[in-house]
């Protein structure tokens, strides 16, 4: 057929380059005349006398006509790959945390975090990828491969038996049916002529191009050609196998790194807050998590509008219904560490110990004066965080700190049960005193039992209006109080997405959608006797984010309820000072005529010595062969049964194991050999510490010739900032006694000896003593860690799982942890009374058990 080309007026269609109104007609397709652009919206269509059933005409006639196409390209364009979702996402999340107060630096930080895994991933930024297009991965979602590749995924059949009745072959209806599809086939191939162009050749796709650890992956399933076979199915019609393996046959660092979901952005975050050493911990994101200050909820308003429009549809490609929100503490560390080792993340930034310390006291409602004691610890001995069995291991940074501010606590009331109650009474008697003679001004001494009442008070009034406080430190809350936080989070969710229209859907679905709520409402009015707006205009209050949440939501609701009742509400708060620790108290309560006599308390006597625990380990049965014997009687083999030692779950060795004399000659030969090396190091310069003297009763004494009980007053417990001669558990000692009998006499004469008197008042106070239950955490079950717990004194137990719980996690990592601090002090340094030029670390000891504890825990100071 002659090709016949014919300029015409199309109405309402203009060019979409020039406006222009003219089009010619070239192949079954119009070309604008101005300046040539096709116009993908039309094109001309071939009609036959069949269309219209008209067997009165005679031969075949053509006529052009206009058909408008579907759009689906503009379609196609708002699709967006899961990496392109996730990045909106991530850009929503670190908006979030900056407007929670985080540093500037993490923008950038995150950027960096982000394309660099995405480099690994051979998705963006790959040097290898010259193709240019992204890799797909283990579990690539379909829609990446359709979006990248044009390759549809395989359509599952439906379940049902396929029906075997075929209709009569001469029916006219049947043969009108199969007409109209063939006809709908042959529209949707494209107009095709001779040398004309079809309209598919544009949507042509690609081969798949896996990355290296997906075809490694996927090579344990199918041979490497087949797979290429695979990837060139671009319509899915092979079955044979599965190009998404499912998530157990993965090996868990492909589960943890490969599979790209929610939680890896909350592992960028994790990491790039570490890199700027921001205050937000770790522990602070899993927070803001757990009170969906960052949830999946509020998705759709981190993307753009065309994007979001798509709603669940959305959604349902990029899988999220089958991800969790939530993480634990364990899940999250062990994905920082997977992918640190992925982006080659070589070192963390440990961040200050001091400051993060006195958040954790202000938290807990301690004494402030007891950030002293804790930053005179982590300075003695700086904790360095190397892990010895890998160097990709997130450090346990906020759960050190809880274990020195644990460690603080129980040098200074013991913690045993019995220690604490006395220190505690004799604390109160005085701040009865006080308040007698100086009124509600007076400087009150921290009690501990007081203390712990107000802990567990705030606990309970947190919990009422905050449900993820409650769930963190396990408070039971009412049912109401549930439901209404699921209420206010279901009310806030709807807030967000009216903007949406897919959320509002057609007349029918709204008005199904009010007739449920509706049900909903009146079921919640006759249970709980109030509708859900009512009872979240009566009792609900808007946490604001926080680093301090319990110190910051108690004051919260305390000024919640002074604007109540227009009244100035305060709570009762615990006493800020420690108890001695002032030395301003003796002189407020002599200026009232009262006297202070303070007196030292030891640890209990009849502690129970259990040794070091450590879990059995588990032996491998060998491969022998046994027989059973059919001819025992049951008698017999109850007996034997009852004969045979059962080997027990967890058990407590004494330390008394030794070394050989062979071997413990060779153990002092190195460490001979190791303090030379040391001494003749000329880069080991370690300068000597200057000499104090002390004017103590008009005499100038060496402060390195007295003891602790002669450098302190018993009216102030500050700890200095120079060394001592001995700890402060030999206070009956004396180091030097020719320079320093007469004084050590003089001063404990004048206190442990003075009479008593009706105005003298009793302080008791710790003599830094405390117990000591050592051993192995590793590997250990939840049966033996039962038992374990009750071998703590109740005080100490509720304190441990009050810090675990603040800080948001389990108190076996909390007591590991102080595990690792009070092995290095009290068994790993070698002898403080010779300490004043530096800290030198035990390693000739010729206690076996103790040396192999030391060593066990060193690795990971």
């Amino acid at each position: 057929m002659e090709e016949v080309l014919e300029t015409m007026q199309l109405e309402n269609m203009h060019c979409d380059v020039c406006e222009g109104t003219t089009f010619q007609e070239r192949e079954g397709f119009y070309y604008c005349v101005e300046c040539g652009t096709q116009k993908d919206q039309i094109r001309a269509v071939d009609i036959t006398a069949e269309d219209n059933f008209d067997d009165t005409a005679a031969g075949r006639y053509t006529a052009r006509t206009i058909r408008q196409k579907k759009d689906t390209e503009k379609e196609d364009e708002d699709d967006i790959t899961s990496w392109e979702f996730y990045n909106y996402v991530l850009r929503g999340f670190l908006q979030e945390l900056l407007n929670m107060g985080a540093k500037p630096e993490l923008k950038l930080m995150t950027l960096q975090v982000w394309t660099a895994y995405l480099g690994s991933m051979e998705v963006a930024f790959s040097k290898s990828n010259k193709t240019g297009l992204p890799k797909l991965n283990v579990r690539a979602l379909p829609i990446d491969a359709r979006i990248i590749y044009n390759h549809k995924p395989l359509k599952k059949g439906k379940k049902g038996k396929k029906s075997t009745l075929t209709g009569d072959p001469n029916d006219e209806r049947a043969k009108f049916r199969l007409w109209n599809r063939t006809k709908r086939n042959l529209d949707a191939s494209g107009y095709r002529s001779h040398g004309g162009a079809s309209e598919s050749e544009g949507e042509q796709s690609l081969h798949l191009q896996w990355s290296m650890r997906a075809r490694k992956s996927l090579k344990r399933h199918m041979p490497l050609k087949h797979l290429d076979k695979h990837s060139r199915d671009s319509k899915g019609s092979m079955s044979c196998h599965s190009l998404r393996p499912r998530v157990k046959q993965l090996q868990n660092f492909d589960r943890n790194i490969y599979c790209l979901n929610i939680i890896k952005l909350y592992v960028v975050l994790g990491i790039a807050l570490n890199m700027v050493e921001d205050d937000i911990q770790l522990s602070d994101l899993l927070r803001f998590i757990d009170e969906e200050h960052l949830t999946k909820r509020c998705m759709l308003n981190y993307l753009p509008g065309n994007v979001a429009a798509k709603g669940k549809a959305l959604l349902k490609d990029m899988e999220l219904s089958k991800i969790k929100d939530k993480v634990t503490n364990k899940l999250l560390r062990s994905n920082i560490a997977s992918m640190s080792r992925f982006i080659n993340l070589s070192e963390y930034q440990k961040p200050n110990l001091n400051s993060l310390a006195e958040r954790y006291i202000l938290e807990l409602a301690l004494p402030p004066r007891l950030l002293k004691y804790v930053n005179s610890l982590l300075d003695l001995y700086p904790p360095t965080f190397f892990n010895a069995m890998t160097v990709h291991s997130y450090p346990r940074y906020e759960a050190r700190t809880m274990a020195y501010i644990l460690y603080a606590m129980k040098l200074l009331f013991g913690l045993d049960d019995i220690k604490e109650r006395k220190i505690s009474e004799s604390s109160a008697k005085i701040n009865e005193q006080l308040l007698e003679v100086g009124g509600d001004e007076a400087p009150l001494l921290f009690v501990f039992t007081e203390w712990m009442e107000f802990v567990e008070m705030r606990k309970v009034i947190v919990s009422h209006y905050n449900q993820s406080f409650a769930r963190r430190f396990g408070v039971a809350t009412r049912t109401g109080c549930q439901v209404d936080d699921i209420l206010a989070k279901e009310w806030k969710e709807k807030e967000q997405g009216e903007t949406f229209d897919w959320m509002q859907g057609s007349a029918a679905m709204r008005r199904q959608h009010e007739n449920l709520t509706h049900i909903i409402e009146t079921m919640l009015k006759d249970h709980f006797g109030e509708s859900s707006k009512e009872s979240l205009e009566k009792e609900h209050i808007e946490f604001q984010p926080s680093l301090t949440p319990a110190h910051s939501y108690f004051n919260r609701i305390l000024l919640q309820v002074s604007r109540k009742h227009e009244s100035g509400s305060h709570g009762p708060q615990p006493g800020s000072l420690c108890a001695g620790d002032d030395p301003k108290l003796s002189q407020y309560l002599s200026q009232h005529g009262l006297k202070l006599r303070v007196e030292e308390l030891a640890c209990q006597e009849d502690i129970q010595k259990v040794g070091i625990f450590r879990p059995i380990t588990i032996i491998r049965g060998d491969g022998r062969e046994y027989r059973a014997n059919t001819e025992i009687k049951t008698e017999t083999w109850i007996n034997e049964l009852k004969r045979k030692e059962k080997r027990p779950d967890f058990r407590f060795t004494q330390p008394i194991g030794t070394y050989g004399a062979r071997y413990l000659k060779r153990i002092t030969m190195r460490d001979a050999r190791r303090v030379k090396l040391e001494i003749n190091n000329p880069f080991w310069d370690v300068t000597e510490t200057p000499s104090f003297l002390l004017k103590l009763n008009d005499n100038e004494i060496p402060l390195d010739s007295l003891s602790s009980l002669q450098t302190f007053e018993e009216g102030t417990m500050d700890p200095l900032n120079i060394p001592l001669d001995l700890p402060r558990r030999n206070l009956e000692k004396n180091v030097n006694p020719d320079a320093s009998d007469r004084a050590s006499d003089q001063v404990a004469g004048d206190i442990n000896d003075e009479p008593p008197s009706p105005d003298t008042l009793l302080l008791q106070v710790s003599n830094f003593d405390c117990w000591l239950l050592h051993g192995y955490m590793k590997r250990i079950r939840k049966h033996d860690k039962h038992e374990l717990r009750q071998l703590f004194p109740c005080s100490f137990r509720w304190l441990l799982e009050t810090c675990a719980s603040t800080i948001g996690i389990v108190w076996e990592e909390l007591y590991e942890e102080l595990l690792i601090v009070e092995v290095m002090y009290h068994h790993s340094i070698r002898d403080w009374s010779n300490h004043r030029n530096y800290l030198c670390i035990q390693h000739n000891t010729q206690e076996k058990d103790i040396r192999a504890l030391a060593r066990t825990y060193k690795e990971l100071w």
